[in-house]
């Protein structure tokens, strides 16, 4: 239950930090440049193998679900003011039916803690086995980039009220019924909660110093050029 708790705590959390990272990176960029598209792109850069991922899995689990897709783009789109919406990429999809909607919207969700789950059992098993810094690192940045990607937009939640008052109903029926919806302590699933908890916490980690790092560079720039960057 607390293993639960934590990873919902944590995937809030990890959705606020993410932001704030590209404010951060986004304000640097206005008070250079005089606008926050360079930003934008250098965060989109950093985390482009992660929008990769994030738009096939939307296009695949489409595809399988035989819904129509169009053009899949994996590159920043500032038309109408789309920069101010931090969207790093899009697929193309039909309308669909709230169901396979939400599917295909958690699609990278699933897929991305699926990769999270992966990269952190080679973490450990590498490190036990003393691999080349390298590696570590690599997978590291592997799990920032996934942590970071695996978020879901507001468009992909489009059908999540209708799926939530459905399941809620289908739970409180089962509960009627007398089902347990207890999950015992060291069972497969709460082991593996602990390492997504895990993972998760090292990419929140990882985003906290790099905002760190980006807030002390906007705080001297701040200074030089005597402006001020203000949150609306």
């Amino acid at each position: 239950m607390y293993s639960a708790l934590l990873f919902i705590v944590l995937i809030i959390v990890l959705s606020a930090v993410r932001s704030r990272l590209v404010f951060e990176l986004s304000g640097i960029s206005l008070l250079l440049f005089g606008s926050t598209r360079p930003g934008v792109v250098v965060y989109s850069v950093m985390v482009l193998p992660g929008t990769i991922i994030h738009e096939l899995s939307h296009w695949i689990v489409a595809e399988v679900l035989q819904v129509p897709t169009g053009e899949i783009s994996i590159l920043p789109d500032f038309s109408n003011g789309e920069e101010k919406r931090q969207k790093l990429g899009h697929v193309m999809t039909a309308s669909a039916d709230p169901l396979r909607s939400f599917v295909i919207g958690i699609a990278p969700f699933v897929s991305g803690l699926g990769l999270l789950a992966l990269f952190g059992y080679l973490f450990s098993a590498w490190w036990a086995r003393g691999y080349p810094w390298w590696s570590l690192a690599l997978l590291g940045y592997g799990i920032m980039v996934v942590g970071n990607s695996m978020m879901i937009s507001k468009e992909d939640r489009r059908s999540w009220p209708i799926i939530f008052v459905l399941s809620g109903g289908i739970i409180f029926a089962l509960y009627r019924a007398g089902v347990s919806f207890q999950i015992a302590e060291g069972s497969v699933l709460t082991t593996t909660l602990t390492s997504l908890n895990i993972v998760l916490g090292v990419t929140l980690a990882l985003n906290l110093g790099i905002i760190a790092l980006s807030h002390l560079g906007l705080g001297v720039i701040e200074k030089l050029t005597h402006k001020r960057i203000v949150h609306k």
